[in-house]
């Protein structure tokens, strides 16, 4: 399990107290819970020393959490929209398999954006004849050059931005991505780019439901710091931020 910290004691000398109890330096305790919270503290313990160090942790005056990689929810556990449809108590998404889902208004818990970054290699070869002095000395000067076959490696990066509708009652969260959805539920408010049509989505969706929306895993800074615990770092953001808003 990992122990995940969502707030700070005011008293900084807990800070030694955490590093002690933990097995960790000072400075690591600070660095692990330094930025916007959460963070992960402990990366990997035990069930029941996870618990202990949790209960430790709340003495000290942290508010923290123990939980398991295997919690994290990822899209295979999400619906993934294509479409969106207005109806009286809220929306209807269709999946890329054609599956309806309803979603109301009232079981909307949380918005939020975030974005995965995709990255792309290929080997790209090229031939081009140059110049060579050893093969014109040879040949007598009747062949000046030779082919050179140049290897690149051309890497591009694509990010896709998503609203994560999260809703209560166990029910499975919704993704509303940039590239994946049309945005023909928009009508005449519809705009120019994909980037803008999702923005102007979840705008409408939280004044219909007045739900919050935390854009904490929207944030490169934020993601960038969190830990390899064996799961997708925006899914795993997106999970510590959901349960930190539930403490």
């Amino acid at each position: 399990m990992f122990i995940a910290v969502t707030g700070l004691p005011e008293d900084s000398s807990a800070f030694q107290g955490a590093a002690a109890l933990c097995g960790l330096t000072m400075m690591e305790v600070r660095a692990r819970c330094g930025g916007l919270l959460p963070r992960i503290l402990v990366r990997q313990a035990p069930d029941d020393e996870a618990r202990r160090l949790t209960a430790g942790l709340g003495a000290l005056g942290f508010k923290a959490f123990a939980a398991d990689a295997r919690q994290v929810p990822t899209d295979a556990q999400r619906i993934v929209a294509r479409q969106l449809e207005w109806i009286d108590s809220g929306f209807a998404v269709t999946d890329g398999r054609g599956v309806r889902s309803e979603c109301s208004f009232a079981g909307i818990a949380l918005f939020q954006p975030s974005f995965r970054t995709s990255t792309h290699s290929e080997i790209i070869k090229s031939t081009e004849r140059k110049f060579s002095m050893g093969r014109a000395l040879l040949s007598g000067g009747l062949a000046l050059t030779k082919k050179v076959e140049t290897v690149t490696e051309q890497v591009t990066s694509d990010r896709e931005s998503f609203v994560l509708v999260v809703r209560g009652a166990g029910l499975p969260g919704i993704v509303l991505s940039e590239f994946r959805l049309g945005f023909q539920c928009l009508g005449a408010e519809i705009k120019h780019s994909r980037h803008l049509n999702l923005k102007a989505l979840l705008e409408r969706l939280r004044d219909l439901t007045g739900a919050p929306v935390d854009d904490r895993t929207a944030q490169p800074a934020y993601l960038r710091g969190l830990p390899q615990v064996g799961v997708d770092e925006v899914d795993l953001g997106l999970f510590l931020v959901q349960e930190a808003r539930d403490l």
